[in-house]
């Protein structure tokens, strides 16, 4: 699987294949091939969805505790008034 193709691209093969795969007149073997492809569209897929989700919570994460760390500090400037 190339590293280099994005989701969208895989997601517009994937569409193809169930597309070719829901005609009546796919051969056996054809099917079988376009099954695998679709297979491994779908890792891909897979795996690109799951490290944009774990960016994602990264990223709110780091703005989470740096709003956690404003509020305390603008808690004891309030103190100190």
């Amino acid at each position: 699987m190339s590293e280099a193709l994005t989701f969208e691209d895989a997601l517009a093969q994937l569409e193809k294949i169930v597309e070719r795969l829901q005609q009546s007149d796919v051969p056996l073997e054809e099917a079988v091939a376009l099954y695998k492809r679709g297979t491994e569209l779908a890792r891909h897929s897979e795996t690109l969805l799951s490290n944009a989700e774990l960016q994602v919570q990264q990223l709110t994460s780091a703005v989470q505790e740096t709003f956690a760390q404003y509020s305390i500090a603008e808690t004891e400037e309030d103190e100190a008034d």
